[in-house]
């Protein structure tokens, strides 16, 4: 990669860390499904999309990749059932909606996208239901609840936006869809929400719980017993254990952990047994392994740290467990790692890592039923 190409790409993320990085969840799987990767790629203004060869984990474009997206796309995810997948355009303050083809798993536009969303958007994330959709956005520090149309995927607002405190970077929801979680970057706090099941409209769910200095993503373990929060300006990652009935947050014990430099997203395997960290300024993914009973993070037992490309901002593991992927924004690639089921840790897939668009900012692995 030439000098320039780096600095310019260096440009771009100072810019982003006063607008948003933003990521999403994975997708839930079941078997005989087939699995993709998709990437909205900031700099190129489209979606990247790939089959995960269920064997050997490389990934292979898929035709008529990469689709049109609007102006900047930042945070990509995909509904649980695998029908839809959604796009925040941070340039276009909209988000594009797209039916995902069940054998090829291209992207087609439905009616009516791109949908309109508050100025400046962050990020997206799905219940599990696939009833209800949340963005955030910076410019009115809020969080938008969103009807999902099951039929058509089409995105209709629902209430009035939930209040979160400054620069309300990703948006995270339990397995059981009864909580949301948003991270303040500019506020060091996580706030929590819970969703009524009927309406999709948010409430506080207590006090905004303190995070350590930049919280940048959120995710929430299968089980939806923790909440994971890289902090960007600390490098590390604080764990907090759910209250099931309120949905409040409580510090796990020894938390924050320490991880990689400059943490910018973090993945869970669907067994729930490791966390994997991608290290911005160290170009490396880190595994941790769980406490099960504590939610406590401690180094993989394999090698904890393998490289990235240039610029990794986003990871995500597979819905079968057997592959992690990374987005390289300064490379313009992904990487691919296969999973040992054991140790956690991660070897380099062959053919590793396969172009993407321009800027990849985030990235989501998805199941989708043949």
């Amino acid at each position: 990669m030439g000098f320039q190409t780096k600095i310019v790409a260096m440009l771009f993320f100072l810019l982003a860390l006063g607008t948003a990085p933003a990521f999403s969840g994975e997708s839930a799987s079941r078997e005989n499904k087939a699995e993709f990767v998709y990437t909205a790629n900031q700099i190129s203004h489209n979606v990247s999309a790939y089959k995960i060869d269920p064997a050997s984990g490389a990934l292979k474009e898929v035709a008529g990749s990469p689709f049109a997206s609007g102006k900047f796309p930042i945070s990509v995810t995909v509904d649980h059932a695998g029908h839809f997948a959604y796009v925040v355009n941070q340039g276009s303050n909209s988000i594009s909606t797209y039916k995902i083809d069940p054998v090829t798993g291209a992207l087609k536009e439905v009616a009516g996208s791109p949908f309109k969303v508050n100025a400046h958007p962050l990020a997206v994330a799905i219940d599990p239901a696939g009833k209800f959709a949340y963005v955030t956005a910076r410019d009115s520090s809020s969080v938008s609840a969103f009807k999902v149309n099951s039929s058509t995927g089409a995105l209709t607002p629902a209430g009035h936006p939930a209040a979160t405190q400054g620069n309300p970077l990703s948006v995270a929801i339990d397995p059981k869809g009864r909580f949301v979680y948003v991270v303040n970057y500019d506020s060091n706090t996580v706030s929590a929400y819970k969703i009524d099941h009927k309406t999709g409209v948010l409430t506080a769910a207590g006090p905004s719980a303190a995070s350590d200095m930049h919280p940048i993503f959120a995710t929430v373990d299968p089980a939806g017993k923790f909440v994971y929060v890289t902090n960007y300006g600390s490098t590390t990652i604080s764990a907090y254990m759910i209250d099931a009935g309120t949905g409040g947050l409580a510090p796990v014990a020894g938390s924050p952990f320490k991880t990689g430099p400059r943490p910018y997203s973090v993945s869970i395997d669907p067994a729930d047994h490791f966390a994997y960290v991608v290290s911005w300024s160290g170009n490396v993914v880190t595994a941790h392994a769980i406490d099960p009973r504590t939610g406590a993070l401690s180094p993989g037992t394999g090698s904890s740290s393998v490289a990235t490309e240039w610029f990794p901002y986003a990871v995500s593991v597979a819905p079968s467990g057997r592959f992690a992927y990374v987005a390289n924004n300064g490379d313009n690639d992904v990487s691919a790692y296969a999973i040992n089921p054991k140790t956690g840790a991660l070897t380099l897939v062959a053919g590793s890592p396969f172009i993407s668009g321009k800027g990849p900012y985030s990235l989501t692995t998805a199941a989708v039923a043949n």
